[in-house]
């Protein structure tokens, strides 16, 4: 049953790279580097919509990776600990911090105020971080060694 479970944490956190590298380095360039299909405000509201979904998918996989940060916890005494919690803080702060405050800005065209330029910022560089922290998280997890089936 755990070694299932390992499986699960390492498809989640694969599924949690490609989403955040798919939505940051494939779909934002291309969206906003079409001036000829989509203006800026309608590609920052197509592009809005494609990271509430995604927040979906990362919502899910910060529960999972708390869960197994206590499952490796009890195990191993892990340092994973930390890069799995970090990751479920960083996702939390982009779906409930980050993205309602750019989504707000959109509703109410405040998206060229230095306020939002500084936050639109700060969430490009927490999506890298989260990046980061992801690969480190499943390299980490996938050369862990198992004790008792984890």
């Amino acid at each position: 049953m755990l070694r299932l479970w390992r499986v699960l944490v390492l498809l989640a956190l694969g599924v949690g790279v490609g989403m955040v590298l798919f939505s940051g380095a494939c779909v934002a360039p291309i969206l906003f580097k079409t001036p000829e299909i989509l203006d800026p405000h309608n590609a920052g509201v197509l592009m809005g919509r494609i990271f509430v979904r995604g927040n979906y998918l990362l919502n899910v996989l910060a529960g999972v990776l708390v869960l197994d940060a206590l499952v490796l916890w009890a195990v191993h005494k892990s340092g994973l600990l930390f890069f799995h919690l970090a990751g479920a803080a960083l996702i939390g702060l982009f779906s409930f911090y980050y993205t309602p405050y750019i989504l707000n800005a959109q509703a109410t065209n405040t998206t060229t105020s230095p306020q939002f330029l500084a936050m639109h910022a700060q969430s490009e560089t927490l999506f890298k971080a989260l990046l980061v922290l992801l690969c480190l998280s499943f390299i980490w997890r996938a050369l862990l060694r198992p004790k008792r089936g984890v």
